[in-house]
């Protein structure tokens, strides 16, 4: 059997994965059948193919789990489980066997490997696109009750939590558990959501950010190191400074298409309308196609990271002396 886990939302495919994992070692507590490859730190195909042919008398039935063969295995090998898939049809119903293909991030539509996997319908796969809205809503009031059956937040400071988080699944998890823990039972208010929660259009990013966009990179700079000196996460700091734009190119493109209402773009985006307002004045110092570079830019740099190939601090320090 094979499954195929992607997309944006890693947090949630490996929430899944994980799922299946602890599902598989109630039957194989030892762990003896069970194998992780990945790509990003060099795992060597032939070992990938000669465990899908391999029996394990300790345990019968055996997950392996291939993760990022897609973005970062190497295009031949692709073409080699592209090819063993093909070729070794008993591998698709197969049940003592099962092969997740995990990849952290969106593979590009194009590819080969990825085309087949899709196509194939004995595979089940599962996509984890970015929530928003009235799902991402749902998906924080499910974890919530995952987390503690007793847990419960006002509809307000749900849409503040959203409004000052954004869509990233990792970090709201993280502020729901803050949250829960600090309700200890009882309805979770606005006042709990602003005095816990660290709003993700931070000050200090706005600040950056206005100054990257009067070209004064030595202000951006100190600004983002000031976080860093705080004690902010690095990746936390990248992950505001993409959702940042990714709002600033989204409401650019409404913009150029003749809209201005708030309220009008707030009814299409579902953002908040606080961070409508603040992000309407920064795409006035930006140019449309000047967002889409930086853009492309950011999801290059988030690539380099992912891959090992640099360090989010220095990515960081990359953008802007780069921008």
């Amino acid at each position: 059997m094979i499954i195929f886990l992607y997309g944006e939302d890693s947090f949630r495919s490996l929430h899944k994965l994980k799922e299946i994992k602890n599902k598989y070692l109630q039957s194989d507590k030892s762990g003896s059948g069970l194998s992780l490859f990945d790509m990003n730190e060099k795992a060597k195909l032939n070992d990938v193919l000669s465990v899908f042919g391999m029996a394990n008398l300790l345990a019968p039935k055996r997950l392996v789990i291939v993760k990022n063969i897609i973005s970062s295995g190497a295009l031949d090998d692709q073409k080699k489980i592209a090819e063993y898939v093909k070729e070794n049809k008993n591998i698709l119903a197969d049940l003592d066997l099962v092969v997740i293909f995990w990849e952290v991030e969106n593979p590009k539509k194009n590819n080969s490997l990825f085309k087949l996997l899709l196509s194939k319908s004995e595979i089940k796969k599962q996509e984890f696109a970015k929530l928003e809205g009235a799902k991402l809503a749902g998906w924080i009031l499910k974890r919530m009750k995952e987390l503690d059956e007793k847990a419960s937040i006002s509809k307000t400071a749900l849409e503040k939590l959203i409004a000052f988080v954004g869509s990233d699944t990792n970090i709201l998890d993280s502020e729901i558990q803050k949250l829960i823990s600090y309700s200890d039972g009882v309805m979770i208010t606005d006042k709990d959501v602003e005095l816990l929660v660290k709003a993700k259009i931070d000050g200090n990013i706005f600040s950056a950010i206005d100054a990257l966009g009067a070209n004064d990179k030595k202000s951006a700079m100190k600004l983002l190191h000031d976080n860093m000196e705080k004690g902010d996460d690095p990746f936390y700091i990248f992950s505001m400074i993409v959702y940042q734009f990714r709002n600033m190119i989204r409401i650019a493109d409404l913009v150029e298409r003749g809209m201005s209402s708030e309220y009008e773009i707030s009814r299409v985006t579902k953002m908040h309308p606080f961070v409508i307002r603040k992000t309407l004045a920064q795409t006035r110092v930006f140019t449309f196609e000047r967002l889409k570079k930086i853009y492309n830019k950011l999801a290059r740099f988030d690539h380099a990271v992912k891959t090992g190939k640099v360090d989010m601090r220095m990515a960081l320090d990359k953008f802007v002396a780069e921008l």
